[in-house]
């Protein structure tokens, strides 16, 4: 049976069979404070809810949240920089060729379910939270990691 294109793939889990290791590039960081209210972000294939504290992402090219756990699992203060992060985790990355439903869950608490279209990156944090960057923000953020994860 032909598969329908208009209807988008769930995104895999990603591993070393579907996808490489990147890290952030070291020079890359953005300034990041705490939200203690509700608040959503419109971002580009999808809308990002967060009911409670959060972190709030000023990138170049937009704004976004970060779950409080996550954000710092995955970032490091930058030194004599106040309130700069970087990421400092590898994550997994694929560039996706058709359109891929992307849900992102913490604490089974939904955060975004966007339809992530062709050319964009689906990315998973070492503790399995996937999301998604423009083809033009990957670039940006993260280079290729060679071998095995950096410990």
């Amino acid at each position: 049976m032909e598969e329908d294109a208009r209807v988008p793939r769930p995104a895999p889990r990603l591993d070393d069979s579907n996808s490489k290791r990147y890290r952030a590039r070291p020079d890359r960081h953005d300034r990041a404070v705490l939200r203690w209210e509700p608040a959503s972000y419109e971002l580009a294939c999808g809308k990002q809810c967060f009911d409670g504290p959060h972190m709030v992402v000023d990138a170049p090219t937009h704004r976004y949240g970060v779950e409080l756990r996550v954000f710092f699992a995955t970032h490091r203060p930058v030194p004599d920089k106040r309130d700069h992060y970087f990421k400092d985790a590898v994550v997994r990355a694929i560039q996706v060729d058709c359109p891929t439903e992307v849900i992102t869950e913490i604490d089974g608490r939904l955060e975004i379910a966007a339809v992530v279209q062709p050319g964009c990156w689906i990315i998973q944090n070492p503790t399995g939270e996937q999301y998604y960057n423009t083809d033009e923000d990957f670039c940006a953020r993260y280079d290729l990691v060679e071998g095995r994860d950096p410990k």
